[in-house]
């Protein structure tokens, strides 16, 4: 499994998750994370490579254990 494949699957996990919270919209959604433009976060959400620091920070800021963004979830219940 490609580290970017389960990158990108997960920062679309974390993209919905803010959705359902209220974050709506790349501006909105890369003020909450921090540390990125939102034209970055854009890029990224439409398959633009995701590099370890900026997996690195949406762990931290999301609390997620290191890691979490390398490796996909599908099977995990408090992800679906």
């Amino acid at each position: 499994m490609p580290v970017q494949h389960a990158r990108h699957v997960n920062l679309q996990l974390v993209l919905s998750q803010l959705e359902a919270e209220g974050i709506v919209g790349y501006a909105d959604q890369a003020e909450h994370l921090g540390n990125v433009t939102e034209g970055r976060l854009a890029a990224m959400a439409q398959g633009g490579p995701i590099d370890v620091l900026f997996s690195q920070h949406v762990e931290w800021a999301l609390h997620r254990r290191k890691g979490w963004m390398d490796e996909l979830h599908e099977d995990d219940p408090l992800e679906v």
